[in-house]
Formats: structure tokens, sequence, C-alpha cells
């Protein structure tokens, strides 16, 4: 994976992004920018692969962000469900889920916003146009769950996607500020890992920056271990 369409046309600038583990596939990866004309490599790079880590820096790429994978083994006792203000989200509750993550979001620093040569407002558009395509676009998301309150007001929401037979992904959790510490990330928690019970997963995963003290807590909470890191790097090829 090297162009990514997404990217180029938010920031308006030919961006890549690929996996790099070795020194090979930085040499390969850093040629193939250079045949698509690219202006930014973004790599994600394992924290352990420390010779790779000094060659990236070596090569002219600059640390963005450091993200933690989790892993929870899914079973029976996760088909009770406990989530009782937790249900399937429709098209209708668009609108609601892209203002959650506006609020949410707001401020949150990723690799993009880690950039001074990125676009700080067209990166703060990438968190609520992620979360509205979790149900406007067909096959983003496998499955999106809100939590609301009597108004129909959404205060939350989770999006689900399969990685294969035996592993989903909470690929993006989210709750208004006004409704956070009531338990509600608990409760979409909850009701994601049955709806990974329910679908016959082994294992729900679920990544964050590791500066996301309050995400990493509370989905330890709930049995999630760390089992591997990624370091995000961007190149910027002209000044190659």
């Amino acid at each position: 994976m090297l162009y990514s369409s997404l990217d180029s046309d938010r920031f308006s600038c030919r961006i890549g992004k690929t996996p790099i583990g070795s020194q090979q596939e930085l040499d390969t990866a850093m040629a193939a920018a250079q045949d698509e004309r690219l202006d930014l490599l973004i790599a994600r790079c394992p924290v352990d692969a420390v010779d790779t880590v000094h060659a990236l820096e070596t090569r002219g790429f600059r640390l963005m962000d450091t993200l933690v994978y989790l892993r929870r083994p899914v079973g029976d006792a996760d088909l009770r469900e406990k989530g009782g203000a937790v249900r399937q989200a429709t098209q209708a509750d668009a609108d609601g889920i892209e203002h959650v993550a506006r609020s949410a979001f707001r401020g949150y620093v990723g690799h993009y916003h880690s950039d001074p040569r990125l676009n700080g407002r067209a990166a703060d558009q990438i968190y609520p146009d992620w979360a509205r395509r979790t149900v406007d676009s067909p096959g983003m998301a496998d499955c999106v769950l809100v939590h609301g309150d009597a108004d129909s007001r959404i205060r939350g929401f989770a999006a689900m996607r399969r990685l294969d037979g035996e592993r989903c992904d909470g690929m993006l959790f989210a709750v208004d500020p006004d409704f956070q510490k009531r338990g509600i990330f608990g409760a979409l928690l909850e009701a994601s890992l049955a709806w990974a019970a329910a679908n016959g997963y082994a294992a729900m995963e679920y990544s964050t920056q590791l500066r996301n003290a309050g995400a990493l807590r509370g989905v330890a909470g709930h049995g999630f271990y760390i089992y591997k890191a990624v370091h995000t790097f961007h190149c910027w090829m002209k000044a190659q």
C-alpha cells in the first residue's frame, strides 16, 4: 500500500502509506515513493525494530506518534450484553455520529496534526469524516453501535470491522464530552464484545495512541492486553 487518494485529496499533495519493518522494506518503499512521485510518505514501524527505526531517522523520517494495539479473547460470557442503551446504528444516525466525533476528537493530536507541514483544519476533519463514513459508506464498518438517551441524542458510538475469520477490530470509538465518565465507553465495549461473540469471533482488538491514557485504562479494565505497538513516521520526499 502506497498512494492514498483519500489523504492526497484531503491535503492537496501526493501522500502514500506503507508498513516498514526492515532495511529492505525501507529501500523498497523509498524507491516506490520516488516512482509514484509522492510528496509525503507515511510509514508505520514496529517499536521493537530498533535498527529500522534508526534507519528511518537517518533517511529523513520524523516520529509523529506511537500506536498501541490491544486484544481480548471473546467467549460465551460476552453474549450477556449489559449495554442496555446501546443499539445498532442506522443511516439516520449519521449526523449524530459525526457530531460526537467532532466533539470528542476536538484538540486530539494524531500523526497528521503532529506534522506542521500539513493543514491543521484539514486534519480536524479526519475523525468526523471517518465516523460518518462508517454508516454512509458500505463496507467501511461491519457494525456500528450507538448509545442514545431518551431524547434519541447520540452520546457515543462504536464502529467494528472484521479482520479475519477469528478477529474483529474496534476501529473507532467516541463519547460526547458532555457525557464522559458515565460508563458509556464501557457500555459500548460490552455491546461490541457481545456483537463479536454473537458473530463467532474468537478475539476483539483495539488500538489507540500511547498518549490516550483514558482509553487505555478503559479497555484494560475490560480485559484487553497490549500485544504490540508501532511508531508512525512522516518523510517529505523533496527533502531527500
